[in-house]
């Protein structure tokens, strides 16, 4: 695979606290990499540092095998960035918005009416003043204005910010379709299902260090499993309905359950297999069983779930 983003002994300090800390990082042409962290766990300053708006104290970082350099722009035409917080001109309209960062590309926006199309960004929106426009279609003008010329690199700080759900999905699809044509997203977020849903591999960040750097599948084999079974309710002779027994599983921790009769469990990975045999003896109503990625994510950045989310009647 080609290395399209390389960082070696990458570090930037800050006067009161630390912003990342000899950061090894390779990212390669054609995957959707997320990058993730809780806030202040030196995401951003990662994106700053790849783009030369900052300069490093230590190590440094290369796009598409090119040192990068503060205030260099040679490898900006081929490279599309939405940042965290996105300014765009707010006198203007979308369309001369987007026809001035066009310009400022150096590159035809081929994919502008593409974008447009697929976010459901009327035209309507794009004759107004940006200043008038909602949060989430100023959203939409930003990601258009990376991804409209047909970047090799995008590179998105929190890019959902302000997207409704369908919107969201939207961005998701569109981001699998450059990927598959062979470009290369690099996603920040701290949003765990949209990591989960959208990359091929992951980089987790804490206090500026890398704590992970996986494959999402890597990561699932890996991580502790989930269970959810419900069960049948028993009933006295009289008819009324008993209080609900907790089965004990060998090595699974009992999470908590619900008066639907939902049971929930962790279970883990190693004892996968044993637990099959557990289901047979207890012979549940229904159950689910899956890796819980959020668990694991949430133990990198130090923190331990004590309640999670279930199907059906456990919310």
């Amino acid at each position: 695979m080609v290395s399209v983003i390389e960082a070696t002994g990458l570090t930037r300090l800050y006067n009161a606290h630390q912003g990342i800390n000899n950061l090894d990082l390779r990212v390669d042409s054609g995957e959707i990499f997320g990058y993730l962290g809780p806030n202040g766990s030196g995401k951003t300053t990662t994106i700053r540092l790849m783009l030369g708006l900052i300069r490093p104290d230590r190590g440094h970082v290369k796009l598409f095998g090119k040192k990068v350099t503060p205030g260099g722009s040679a490898m900006r035409a081929g490279i599309g960035y939405v940042p965290g917080e996105a300014s765009l001109p707010e006198n203007m309209t979308g369309k001369k918005a987007l026809l001035f960062y066009e310009r400022l590309s150096g590159r035809p926006a081929k994919n502008r009416d593409w974008l447009c199309s697929q976010l459901h960004l009327l035209d309507t929106d794009l004759r107004r003043p940006i200043r008038t426009l909602s949060r989430g279609t100023k959203q939409k003008i930003a990601l258009v204005q990376a991804l409209q010329h047909n970047p090799e690199l995008i590179i998105l700080d929190e890019p959902t910010s302000g997207l409704d759900p369908l919107s969201q999905e939207a961005f998701f699809d569109v981001l699998h379709d450059l990927r598959d044509q062979g470009r290369t997203v690099f996603f920040s977020s701290h949003v765990l299902s949209e990591v989960q849903r959208l990359c091929d591999r992951v980089a987790v960040l804490r206090d500026g260090k890398l704590v992970l750097n996986s494959t999402m599948v890597e990561m699932a084999a890996q991580a502790d499993r989930l269970l959810w079974i419900k069960l049948s309710p028993v009933e006295k002779d009289s008819g009324e309905a008993c209080a609900l027994t907790v089965p004990t599983i060998e090595g699974a921790r009992f999470i908590r359950h619900d008066s639907g009769g939902w049971l929930l469990y962790l279970v883990p990975a190693s004892d996968s297999q044993r637990l099959l045999h557990e289901l047979a003896r207890m012979n549940p109503v229904d159950f689910r069983f899956e890796p819980a990625l959020e668990e694991s994510f949430l133990k990198l950045y130090g923190v331990h779930i004590r309640s999670l989310k279930g199907p059906g009647a456990i919310k």
